[in-house]
């Protein structure tokens, strides 16, 4: 719980808000699996589907560089068959009410509110971000996400019969993959073979009639992130230079690019290896107070501060530090009080061993 720390210690130390952050909800305040738990619960093998399309995605956003696929397209690619499935919007609100997954500790959120302008951008639907809303008590108008109304979306029987063959068809593949063998990535010919046979079915998908009923449906993929991260900066006037992203996968990758190109933080949290790509620093831990407790050290030093800090990773080290939040930095060590979770700064050296590691750390994650 971050209970403990909802007083504003830098407000107390007189510091003025002139940093400004940019998280996603999913894998740091709710679990990274919550769509695709969503996508089980209403579809039949809906969770094989789901990475199915998110691999998918990724692999022609990134691997193939093709303009016509970008990553998160997968969730508007979702939309009609989750509607042939029977989803409504109550039915969705019930089942992320009931199932939020957050992630321990997603209540630091509170505590970075406080500290300094945030926002979160999520590639979920809205009814996820309304639930998480309630959930922990985050003003929704710092939140945005994939705005789709499933009632409003007219389908009819033959119609929804159709999407459900293609979910069905979707769901008996292998997910795709890119191999990598002496540092060389490419894609094999079973893959390649997964990724034509999901191209025919999309293509299939887009020349319905449900398909020019979709308009409105408003994605919070990649680029949108992006876009999302741009209109921040030219509301708040706060440099990229001064501005933290917390990330963990594809669809973060475009924004984390860009902060770190203009050397703000662009922190990958359990981030896939798309998110590690476009990070300057990953976090592997089980809580976001970690997280938390780099983006403060950010807010006060800037990014050097936060690699000075991470040099010095160790606990006695920081125990004796002089933090720039000490109550916020007590918190985690009495969160860890054997080992603590790695922080690593990430360059071209060591960028494949962390994208590895992170991989297989999300993976041990059960929540």
């Amino acid at each position: 719980m971050v209970s403990d720390l909802e007083y504003n210690h830098m407000e107390e130390m007189g510091f003025s808000e002139d940093k400004q952050l940019m998280c996603n909800a999913s894998g740091i305040l709710s679990s990274a699996n919550s769509m695709k738990r969503m996508c089980d619960r209403f579809i039949r093998n809906g969770g094989r589907m789901y990475d199915i399309l998110t691999a998918y995605d990724s692999i022609l956003s990134y691997g193939l560089n093709r303009d016509d696929r970008r990553s998160g397209d997968a969730l508007k690619t979702m939309v009609p068959l989750l509607k042939a499935a029977g989803v409504t919007d109550s039915s969705l609100y019930g089942h992320f009410t009931k199932n939020m997954d957050l992630m321990p500790g997603a209540d630091v959120i509170n505590y970075l509110n406080g500290l300094m302008t945030a926002s979160v951008v999520s590639e979920t639907y809205e009814h996820h971000s309304l639930a998480l809303c309630d959930s922990l008590n985050i003003p929704s108008d710092t939140v945005q996400s994939t705005e789709v109304s499933f009632d409003e979306l007219e389908m009819d029987r033959n119609e929804a019969k159709r999407f459900r063959e293609f979910s069905s068809n979707i769901s008996k593949m292998d997910v795709p993959k890119v191999s990598s063998r002496d540092g060389v990535q490419f894609i094999d010919h079973k893959d390649q073979m997964i990724l034509d046979t999901v191209d025919g079915i999309v293509e299939q998908m887009s020349e319905t009639d449900f398909s020019y009923r979709m308009e409105e449906v408003k994605l919070m993929g990649g680029n949108e992130k992006a876009f999302a991260l741009m209109d921040m900066r030219r509301k708040t006037m706060v440099d990229l230079d001064c501005t933290a992203y917390i990330g963990n996968n594809a669809t973060d990758y475009p924004a984390m690019d860009i902060i770190c190109d203009n050397e703000g933080l662009a922190l990958s949290f359990n981030g896939d290896a798309y998110a590690v790509k476009g990070a300057n620093v990953a976090v592997m831990s089980p809580d976001p107070i970690v997280a938390a407790v780099l983006i403060s050290e950010f807010y006060i030093e800037g990014l050097e501060g936060v690699y000075s800090l991470i040099d010095r990773w160790d606990r006695k080290e920081l125990s004796e530090h002089e933090y720039s939040d000490r109550h916020l930095m007590s918190a985690m060590l009495r969160k860890f009080p054997s080992k603590l979770p790695d922080a690593v700064i990430v360059n071209e050296d060591n960028l494949g061993d962390v994208m590895r590691e992170s991989e297989r750390f999300r993976r041990k994650l059960t929540f």
